[in-house]
């Protein structure tokens, strides 16, 4: 029942970073979730009060709650909350619109009409879902077709006539409806265009990043409990001539629907394991370590594992020091494939840490059965540390859970000396975040580490980079 309410339900890829005041979509999503809002809000507005003038209160207050309806959708796309305002918005205008339509019985020679609202509706529904689950991507999408067709041809059976609509306000729907219709679809068209073009651009850019060498690791330090930079993980960056520097979550997304994440992926390998080989030539950089973030995609891929040790051996690099971090996501598979696949590498020396655990949907079975050597505590749960107990104790589970598990522990997201003395006590020693150091490019990581070895340092030292 699990895997089949993954697939119904939740997005084809990885790819709820859509859905955050940054993704991709935010802009297109937001614009059309407010419209939709609006147009929800105005046009109940004036059919509500023209009913209320009548006193036909079935009516009215149909209107009524498609206004309240209309303004929880504005609220919840205002908040930023774009896939909860998305998913009661196609629904509840699918049942409104649904609803008022059976109250427009064709009679007295004007014809049905409202029914003409839920074409924009349907196009709105597959252009915000189109790479979500099956039910938001394709059944919800073909009911409100099955609905339109069937009061367009009307073959939905006929309430009591006592519900019908004054037949002059009818008539003047008549007109709103079909331009109503009409508008909402042309707007919607003109979305789904632009977002084509945009998407085909950037597409077209990404594939030429790397030829041009516009791709670039910033490196975050990871400190261990005597302040000192022990390993740094590695992130992407892409900056363009003319887009300047690209968000990761507007083009990863693309990245992975497309593909590009793996020749992507690779040329990450590639430069991670240069850069190990240069650290290597110098004792006060040959300890450090790399964590190279290894996509969903990516690991799936069947020469993954070949791929990363041929990367090791061309440029000389010790496996020791490379670290692969896996998010939950490519953990949904075949579990004996995954433990195969990271087995071959742990072979060699190549460590595995697991990304963002407890945010996702694996289960604690699968830590004895994955060859893992650190736990990631994501930031949200440092980040409520000192004010929710929950994330308290969900922190000091993971880290007992780590202990026995023979794993390290690493939390991510520190920002403040409070926060920092909360995670000792717990006995999380290992630590990512602003407090330390910002992702920093590989010159000014270099001045970093080359200033904390040239001085004595006592614990807790280290220079701090904000």
């Amino acid at each position: 029942m699990g895997q089949l309410y993954n697939k119904l339900f939740h997005p084809v890829k990885d790819d709820t970073s859509n859905w955050t005041p940054i993704g991709r979509y935010n802009k297109r999503v937001k614009n059309l979730i407010l419209f939709g809002g609006y147009a929800t809000v105005f046009c109940s507005l004036i059919w509500g009060l023209y009913y209320l003038s009548r006193e036909n209160w079935p009516h009215f207050i149909i209107n009524l709650i498609s206004i309240i309806t209309g303004i929880t959708i504005l609220l919840l796309a205002y908040g930023n909350h774009l896939r909860s305002g998305a998913i009661i918005m196609c629904h509840a205008l699918l049942f409104t619109v649904v609803m008022a339509s059976l109250s427009d019985i064709p009679m007295n020679g004007v014809p049905r009409s409202v029914h003409m609202n839920l074409l924009p509706v349907i196009a709105a529904t597959f252009l915000i879902f189109h790479r979500e689950g099956f039910y938001l991507r394709l059944i919800l999408p073909i009911i409100g077709l099955i609905f339109f067709l069937a009061l367009a041809l009307n073959v939905m059976p006929i309430p009591s006539t006592d519900l019908a609509a004054p037949a002059e306000g009818r008539l003047v729907g008549v007109w709103i409806n079909h331009i109503t219709g009409i508008v909402g679809v042309s707007i919607v068209i003109v979305m789904m265009q632009s977002d084509m073009n945009a998407r085909s651009a950037l597409e077209k850019d990404m594939r030429q990043a790397i030829a041009r060498g516009e791709y670039r690791f910033h490196y975050q330090p990871q400190i261990d409990e005597s302040g000192r930079v022990f390993s740094v993980e590695a992130l992407l960056r892409w900056y363009h001539p003319s887009r300047g520097s690209v968000s990761p979550m507007e083009f990863i997304p693309l990245a992975e629907e497309t593909g590009l994440i793996i020749p992507i992926g690779e040329w990450g390998l590639r430069t991670a394991c240069a850069q190990l080989a240069e650290w290597a030539k110098s004792p006060q950089t040959a300890h450090l370590i790399i964590a190279v973030n290894v996509s969903a995609t990516q690991f799936r891929q069947p020469d993954f594992v070949q791929e990363v040790k041929s990367i090791l051996l061309l440029n000389g690099a010790e496996p020791s020091r490379l670290k692969l971090e896996l998010t939950e996501t490519a953990l949904a598979d075949d579990i004996d494939a995954v433990v195969t696949k990271m087995q071959a590498l742990k072979e060699i020396g190549v460590t595995w840490s697991l990304d963002d655990f407890g945010t996702g949907y694996s289960s604690l079975s699968l830590l004895k059965r994955l060859p893992l050597d650190q736990l990631k505590i994501d930031k949200s749960f440092v980040s409520d540390l000192l004010s929710d107990e929950r994330s308290v104790a969900i922190i000091n589970t993971l880290v007992d859970l780590s202990k026995t598990l023979n794993l390290t522990v690493i939390a991510e997201g520190v920002e403040d000396e409070k926060q920092l003395s909360a995670l000792k006590s717990i006995g999380c020693l290992s630590y990512q975040g602003y407090l330390f150091s910002r992702p920093l490019p590989i010159s000014e990581l270099n001045d970093l580490i080359m200033s904390e070895h040239a001085v004595s340092h006592t614990p807790n030292s280290l220079e701090l980079v904000y």
